[in-house]
């Protein structure tokens, strides 16, 4: 089988990102049990082997296009004028990929509806994987300019939705909101899948008595979504019953936005809104690669997921694979992820008050941090591991492809030609 999969860049050392962690991981597998995968990215096709072919000259509007997956910022903050050019870009260059070398199936995300074109330039099955809909996402305060782009984005997506003839989501709560609102009809096939981890054997694992008191260790980039706020104001409370605290932040600074329209950074929330103590007990590194964050997660006492709203992030998964005791805002489908009480601790969507309260709760109980962590390592393996996910997503391209044969169908070049 030659699987297609559509990434944000790549190779995936170049960036976090949660789309770019699953197509490296889902990739990684399909190899491994003997398929042919190759990634669309950034006006490139990445084969099986690494090598690299360009897939078609670029405009000034693709040259753009790939100046902008340097960093991702793209996929969340353009006019609407833009997006309908950057998702022709796109299909065109997948279309030159199936020409090279047909696809017998390609999986991509929904973002911008994007997928809605691919699906009209090739002639093989497109996979809609919803990796973060925008239409579920919280509502919040806006520009004029920003609603206008948040309802385009959610009419582009929506039409993506309902054409496309196969849509998977990570979580149950995802895909029933995304269908209800977005008007995807029940009989169409829809299936829940989660995101998967690899599990490796011989990776360190949290151990409590290697861990350091008191110390929290949160991972996000400092922005509205990921809830940075939320953490903050949660560990300056914290420090009223637990003064020895630490807590530790990795992540870029992309900016909170408290007002529509403004953003302030790090250094400038902490200055207007924290303690002098919370202040000088905070590290923030910045953005870090997996493998500085990993030795951080084993010496926490405790993880924090801190976010408004998720999908269904890897850095939850990322701890789960290595043990450690996990605490969680309850976003829509964090209980589809972390099982309350068994395998993490579930703690309301911004409320600084009572994360600071959970916190409190682990901080004091060792042997609950541990049992809860070794609990999440139990439930990766059996339910996130690759080899899982993977099977489920073998099964699933199977039976799309069904036995029609692959490549490129006469009407092909006229379907191209709709895209110039």
């Amino acid at each position: 089988m030659h699987i297609g999969l559509c990434s944000p860049h790549w190779p995936p050392s170049r960036g976090a990102n949660g789309i770019v962690s699953y197509v490296a991981e889902v990739r990684r597998h399909f190899l491994a049990c003997g398929h042919d995968v190759s990634v669309v990215s950034e006006g490139n096709l990445i084969a099986a082997d690494e090598s690299v072919t360009p897939l078609a000259p670029r405009t000034s509007a693709g040259r753009a296009l790939a100046r902008a997956g340097e960093s991702i910022a793209w996929r969340f903050d353009r006019s609407s004028g833009a997006l309908a050019p950057l998702g022709r870009i796109l299909a065109r260059e997948v279309a030159a990929a199936h020409r090279i070398k047909p696809f017998d199936v390609f999986e991509m995300e929904e973002s911008f509806g994007w997928c809605e074109m691919v699906g009209k330039a090739i002639d093989v099955p497109v996979v809609t994987r919803l990796h973060g809909p925008h239409i579920v996402k919280p509502v919040r305060t806006l520009t004029p300019a920003q609603r206008r782009s948040d309802e385009a984005r959610c009419r582009a997506e929506a039409r993506a939705v309902r054409a496309s003839t196969l849509v998977t989501s990570p979580t149950r709560a995802i895909l029933n909101e995304t269908c209800d609102k977005y008007g995807r009809e029940a009989g169409k096939l829809s299936l829940v899948i989660p995101n998967p981890i690899g599990m490796d054997p011989q990776a360190p694992r949290w151990k409590v008595e290697a861990c350091e008191p008191g110390h929290i260790l949160a991972i996000g980039r400092f922005d509205f979504w990921k809830g940075a706020d939320t953490m903050l104001l949660a560990f300056d409370r914290l420090l009223q019953t637990r003064p020895d605290a630490r807590l530790t932040m990795v992540g870029p600074d992309e900016g909170l936005e408290t007002v529509p329209g403004e953003k302030v950074g790090f250094a400038q929330f902490a200055q207007g809104r924290l303690s002098p103590e919370a202040r000088e007990r905070i590290t923030f590194t910045g953005k870090l690669s997996p493998a500085q964050i990993a030795p951080l997660r084993l010496r926490a006492m405790v993880q924090v997921c801190a976010s408004r709203w998720e999908s269904f992030p890897y850095v939850l998964l990322e701890g789960m694979a290595a043990g450690c005791p996990l605490v969680s805002t309850a976003w829509p489908a964090a209980g589809e992820v972390i099982v309350d009480g068994e395998t993490g601790l579930l703690t309301p969507v911004a409320d600084p008050q009572a994360l600071a309260a959970t916190l409190d709760r682990l901080l004091g109980d060792p042997a609950l941090a541990a049992r809860l962590g070794a609990a999440a390592r139990r439930r990766c393996e059996d339910v996130f591991a690759t080899e899982v996910v993977g099977k489920r997503l073998l099964e699933l391209y199977a039976a799309a492809i069904g036995n029609g044969p692959p490549g490129p169908k006469p009407d092909a070049r006229a379907r191209e030609l709709e895209l110039q």
